[in-house]
């Protein structure tokens, strides 16, 4: 009877602890969970787990949404501060991208404009660094499975490293038409260019430039007119744009040598989205030295 009632106790005890490993874990050992939807044109996961404290979590890796822009999302439900750094894959491993920093429970989408390869594969690297108590959340990304060739043929051309120039050279001039796009708060620098026209009167040079810019959507946009010293360049003269289409950016200057180069340091201001442009400036060969 004794012997029964042991085994008894035994059972009970392993049934205990069987039932406390299923009921009463810890949300910190949790492991995360993927749920996955997939469409013809693309596919969307949602990953469910806990941030523990100071370890580094992981998402599923995801690219872009539509051109340049993917979009992912994360539910916490905890407060606690979380730092949450975009990563993106190189042959040499993942590389950090950008940063964003979560200090409220709830929603929060992650705004993010990229140039890098329409292939790219992006992933979060999540990091509790405010609660010792797990925060529970839950990641959404959505990724595009295919671009079409005109998709890819324009994302190109809106990348500011594929800006293209021509330039023109005519019997008198030396013509340059600069075309590219104009990221929001990115700065771009024009080609160098030289007076149109310029004199010398009681021993001061004056004379003004001919450029001019093409804006195909509104939006302000800020031109600083800026000359070459050997100390570096420096701003001259700064106007705006705040129309689209064609306007003109001749300023006069005074005081500088005859041989002078200058040219356009350009930020979009006041669009999120980019503004496409075409700069053109005309440098007599006489200024082009």
């Amino acid at each position: 009877m004794k012997k029964k009632f042991l085994k008894f106790l035994l059972v009970l005890a392993v049934a205990i602890g069987s039932i406390a490993s299923i009921d009463f874990v810890s949300p910190n050992t949790a492991q995360a969970k993927d749920r996955t939807y997939k469409t013809k044109t693309d596919v969307s996961v949602f990953r469910e787990g806990n941030l523990n404290y100071k370890k580094a979590t992981y998402s599923n890796t995801f690219g872009y949404s539509w051109a340049g822009h993917p979009y992912t999302t994360i539910d916490t439900y905890r407060s606690g501060k979380v730092k949450a750094t975009l990563q993106y894959q190189t042959k040499k491993g993942w590389k950090n991208y950008k940063t964003f920093y979560i200090t409220k429970k709830g929603h929060m989408r992650f705004n993010v404009s990229s140039y890098l390869d329409l292939n790219t594969k992006f992933r979060y690297k999540f990091e509790n660094i405010g609660s010792k108590k797990a925060i529970p959340y839950k990641f959404y990304s959505n990724t595009k499975l295919k671009f079409s060739n005109a998709e890819k043929i324009a994302f190109k051309n809106s990348n500011p490293s594929t800006t293209t120039e021509q330039t023109q050279k005519t019997k008198y001039n030396v013509n340059v038409v600069r075309k590219g796009s104009l990221f929001y708060k990115k700065v771009i620098y024009t080609n160098t260019f030289g007076y149109y026209y310029a004199y010398k009167l009681n021993g001061t040079i004056t004379g003004f430039n001919s450029s001019s810019i093409y804006t195909e959507r509104a939006g302000k946009v800020k031109a600083t007119l800026q000359y070459n010293t050997k100390k570096g360049w420096k701003d001259y003269k700064t106007v705006y744009v705040t129309k689209k289409g064609f306007n003109s950016l001749n300023v006069d200057i005074h005081k500088l040598g005859f041989n002078t180069k200058f040219r356009y340091k350009i930020q979009n201001i006041g669009s999120k989205n980019s503004i496409p442009y075409t700069f053109y400036s005309m440098t007599p060969y006489e200024y082009s030295k």
